[in-house]
């Protein structure tokens, strides 16, 4: 472990939960958890995308009162990505590899914070003993703030065959990453509608249910060695594409999803499907996103940074690494607030109370347009504060 990188040897499901959360990347726009892209959530795993300002209302049953909550929603799984050694029958009956399984062999994860990426390798065997290397690097682009990508490469260890791999955006998700809050209704996606665009692309459009927030993903997936086009398999809530792939010994094949974002709360779009299907048409390749990406994070440290030194700096730098993922320079055009944990997870519900006080004073000297951004939220809710406080009694302003 370096002075720029937060790494974790092996693979502990009982650490997983804090893993994936410290180990989130985002740009301020929206965020995506550090889970492993094989799983989808269960008590051990959470692979929660949150986009700042998302957030919607529901009626829930507690105890036998009706209750209303309001929660910053978990948007459809775009990192959805799982992978099979295929049997010898063409229609891929191996099994999914996930690093639950007795398959996991090794597992190594590292949080880059100079660069705003997480690399993970893991090596799976099968019950056939083929051992099968993975290397993972995903980041959450910091220059086009509606972009992300995940690159796969792999390695076959003294064999050669066939791997299916599944590439998927799945809006199957409620918001439960947080026991205390699962008594509440966590179904906030609605009309969720799967589809495809070209050979190598998929889509999901759905909405929030009463703050009729329209959300659309679009994923484009390639390989480098591919048998045929991709094979489509949505589902009422999912997305899907299979890709057939060769692998021989030693030879590395490489897997790129590419995924772009956008809410009808976005300026200057008709439509958000519309938005996400050209923009991920548009995306350049993955080397080019993260040589830019890349850069984009330089400017911010060089910007923002601070010299620590010895473990003190370390952790500090890690702390400034997540801000910067929260309240970057893509906030300032934002109507929104700061969430109690950040784009990170659900605790708190994702409620904004005023944290910003902590962290205007950094934004000041470094971000000033951010800090002016969430000042301006403050500002806009300025009458709805004074008539909560008159209908209390009280004289003045009274937020939430």
């Amino acid at each position: 472990m370096s002075n720029w990188t937060w790494e974790y040897d092996g693979y502990d499901s009982a650490e997983e939960c804090l893993r994936e959360s410290l180990c989130t990347l985002g740009n301020g726009y929206f965020a995506t958890r550090g889970a492993a892209p094989e799983c989808t959530a269960d008590t051990t795993h959470y692979p929660g995308t949150y986009a700042a300002g998302c957030y919607n209302r529901l009626m829930s049953d507690v105890a036998g009162r009706q209750i209303e909550n309001e929660d910053m929603v978990n948007l459809p799984n775009w990192l959805s990505f799982r992978f099979r050694i295929r049997d010898d029958d063409d229609e891929g009956t191996g099994e999914w590899f996930t690093p639950d399984s007795v398959a996991l062999v090794e597992h190594h994860q590292a949080l880059d914070l100079r660069s705003g990426t997480l690399e993970r390798t893991a090596t799976y065997a099968d019950r056939r003993g083929r051992r099968l290397s993975v290397r993972q690097l995903r980041l959450v682009h910091m220059t086009d703030p509606h972009l992300a990508a995940l690159r796969t490469e792999f390695t076959a260890e003294g064999w050669s065959g066939g791997l299916d791999v599944e590439s998927a955006i799945d809006a199957a998700v409620t918001n439960s990453g947080v026991a205390r809050y699962r008594q509440l209704n966590g179904q906030h996606l609605t009309d969720i509608r799967p589809g495809g665009s070209g050979f190598d692309s998929v889509w999901l459009s759905c909405r929030t249910s009463t703050s009729d927030i329209h959300v659309a993903m679009a994923a484009r997936t390639t390989a480098d060695v591919v048998l045929g086009p991709a094979r489509t398999d949505h589902t009422p809530a999912r997305a899907s594409q299979i890709l057939r792939l060769t692998i021989a010994p030693g030879h590395t094949v490489v897997v790129d999803k590419t995924v772009a974002l956008h809410t009808s709360r976005d300026p200057a779009i008709g439509d958000a499907l519309r938005a996400a299907i050209d923009r991920v048409k548009a995306a350049p390749r993955f080397e080019e996103l993260l040589l830019s990406h890349q850069s984009a994070w330089q400017q911010l440290w060089l910007r923002a940074g601070t010299e620590v030194p010895g473990e003190a700096g370390h952790i500090l730098r890690l702390h400034q690494f997540h801000v910067l993922q929260t309240l970057s320079p893509h906030t300032a055009d934002l109507d929104v607030g700061v969430p109690a944990r950040g784009l990170h997870g659900e605790a708190y519900r994702g409620h904004v109370f005023w944290d910003e006080l902590f962290v205007l004073p950094y934004l000041n000297l470094h971000f000033p347009a951010v800090s002016r951004g969430l000042l301006t939220y403050r500002h806009r809710r300025l009458d709805q504060a004074r008539r909560a406080a008159r209908e209390a009694g009280r004289a003045g302003a009274m937020y939430p």
